[in-house]
């Protein structure tokens, strides 16, 4: 199969969580599935801004960039967040590619504008995927590596635009026509207003979940890219929690739900 796993949170910020997820990986890979790593580092990024004397704004859970934020995105992200993953794969023994969205013309952007209060918002250096060319992840399976792939990417003049992580592993996820999309969370899934997990969310009940304020935050930008995902090929998609020791494994071995599963239907 072709996995691609967007990892956040503790699985980024807490090293024995990250060695966790680390193994987990591994055996998905020595059980012969071809894996992508996709990881952001908000957390990083928005202590290293704080150091820096940055200030930090964020839009219907999408980070505002200026040119200052999106040069230490490049730095955070790409070069400590990254590595860091690449380190702790080599770790268990399995061979990895720390690169981002504007190595080997892996994924084109264009600027991202929101709609707020009728009109349209400019993030700044803010984009969306626009167009993906897989050939360096190939390259990367046929070579037996795991690719980890950091948010950022080209946009038209060739500049690099911050890019929301989620976004960025449903895009290569549709391009690979992976066969299951995860996103290992804090949160571990989706959760109602009383505070109970959703075990299954269906495509066509997201909207209404956003609109009654029952997900909030960075969890309405992740619904929205599942709710695109899911109209192209993509399998299914779980939320899951980064923390749970061998979470990863039982959704996919098992086909038990240990978070939130999205699936198509009305």
């Amino acid at each position: 199969m072709k996995l691609v796993v967007k990892i956040g949170g503790q699985a980024l910020e807490d090293p024995g969580v990250r060695r966790q997820v680390a193994r987990q990986i591994v055996q998905l890979r020595r059980a012969g599935h071809h894996v992508v790593v996709v990881h952001g580092g908000g957390k990083w990024l928005t202590q290293t801004l704080t150091r820096l004397g940055i200030a930090t704004e964020f839009h219907q859970g999408l980070r505002v960039t200026d040119a200052a934020t999106r040069d230490v995105a490049l730095m955070v992200l790409a070069g400590i967040v990254n590595k860091q993953l690449v380190a702790e794969l080599e770790a268990q023994g399995q061979r990895a590619l720390g690169i981002c969205g504007g190595d080997a013309g892996l994924v084109l952007a264009r600027k991202l504008l929101v709609r707020s209060d009728g009109r349209a918002k400019d993030l700044g250096f803010v984009g969306r995927p626009r167009k993906v060319a897989t050939a360096v992840l190939e390259m990367a399976f046929r070579r037996g590596l795991v690719p980890v792939v950091a948010s950022l990417a080209l946009g038209p003049r060739r500049e690099y635009f911050n890019i929301n992580a989620d976004d960025l592993a449903a895009a290569l996820a549709v391009a690979l026509k992976a066969d299951r999309l995860f996103y290992l969370t804090d949160s571990g899934g989706v959760w109602d207003a009383e505070r109970q997990q959703l075990p299954v969310v269906k495509r066509a009940e997201i909207g209404r979940l956003i609109r009654k304020g029952i997900v909030r935050d960075g969890m309405i930008p992740k619904l929205r890219s599942c709710a695109r995902t899911l109209r192209h090929e993509v399998g299914e998609i779980d939320i899951l929690s980064a923390s749970s020791p061998r979470g990863l494994l039982q959704a996919l071995e098992s086909r038990k739900i240990v978070g939130t599963r999205i699936v198509r239907g009305a």
